[in-house]
């Protein structure tokens, strides 16, 4: 039994992109961004499909990051790195962080102890349903756990066409530390979004969510999407390619992307993108953003306007 930790998000909804487009930033360069941090060995995302919108079940959530450990006290430790100011700029242009009441609908951050009930293979095309709930008022984790286990896991164990399924109850330590949204989630993997609906609207389906009435609170958060693999044991920092290009071809791709405010600010940006590089500490580098995570510090985004400055450091 491994402690996993998920934490979910809706897309910033002043920043102008939609969701599909906060979803791939979230992949391609907010997630390489935080793959950085070296307390991280694995680490995966689940972004809601477009059809998760049009059905029941909703969607409550553009996706999810997953991240395992073995220790609970070294999860606590494996956060967005709060000395690196890029990683906690860049969280908040991407997802809702507005300061308003209640919150329920911009996150969830959930420890859980993970139990594979039906370790079945996975494949790219499958689709994982990630269902987040808190506990009725009056059971005590205890009892909330044990029933949990003893009743729901055969019942949903009966779902047609379920492939894999993962009961992962909240880590109760996490609780007293001033973490945890929810008291944990359930992971059902099918083999495409058919056949969830299939067996969401199956008489099993109906039968566990009978029994869930007496154990859940009513609304329960869902993330339905397929598997991004971000990091992995086999994981190596990235150089973007700037190892092999020379600074003039650094700068030839900088002014095609619309760093031309950088290197004007920086002249000597692509020496140091090729050094933190090289250092193994070119945080990102796409056409959305550049952060250096070395002493040259680069905290850049792209504009097409002569004028305007990146933001540094």
């Amino acid at each position: 039994m491994g402690i996993k930790r998920i934490t979910a998000a809706n897309e910033n909804l002043v920043s102008g992109r939609s969701r599909t487009e906060a979803q791939q930033y979230w992949a391609e360069s907010h997630g390489k961004l935080v793959a950085n941090n070296t307390g991280i060995q694995r680490y995966h995302h689940y972004f809601s499909l477009p059809e998760a919108y049009e059905n029941e079940p909703k969607a409550s959530y553009i996706g999810i990051s997953m991240f395992w450990r073995t220790d609970l006290d070294v999860m606590f430790k494996q956060q967005i790195q709060p000395n690196v100011p890029a990683n906690g700029t860049d969280d908040r242009q991407l997802f809702d962080r507005d300061p308003r009441w209640p919150t329920d609908d911009q996150h969830a951050d959930i420890f859980g102890h993970e139990n594979i009930i039906i370790d079945g293979a996975k494949t790219p095309s499958m689709v994982n349903v990630i269902v987040m709930v808190c506990r009725k008022p009056g059971l005590d984790h205890q009892d909330f756990f044990r029933h949990w286990t003893d009743v729901q896991v055969p019942l949903a164990s009966k779902l047609p066409g379920l492939r894999r399924y993962i009961q992962c109850p909240v880590a109760v330590e996490s609780i007293y530390r001033g973490s945890s949204t929810h008291d944990g989630w359930s992971e059902f993997w099918f083999d495409d979004y058919a056949a969830f609906q299939n067996a969401y609207k199956s008489p099993e389906w109906a039968a566990m969510e009978a029994d869930g009435d007496t154990l859940f609170m009513k609304t329960k958060h869902y993330v339905i999407g397929r598997e991004y693999v971000q990091k992995d044991e086999s994981w190596k920092p990235r150089d973007y390619g700037s190892l092999s290009m020379s600074e003039d071809e650094i700068r030839a791709r900088l002014l095609d992307q619309g760093y031309a405010a950088l290197l004007q600010q920086v002249p000597d940006a692509p020496a140091k993108i090729k050094a933190a590089a090289a250092a193994n500490k070119l945080g990102v580098w796409t056409e959305h953003h550049l952060v250096t995570q070395d002493e040259s510090d680069i905290d850049a985004r792209p504009s097409k306007k002569p004028n305007e400055a990146p933001t540094l450091g």
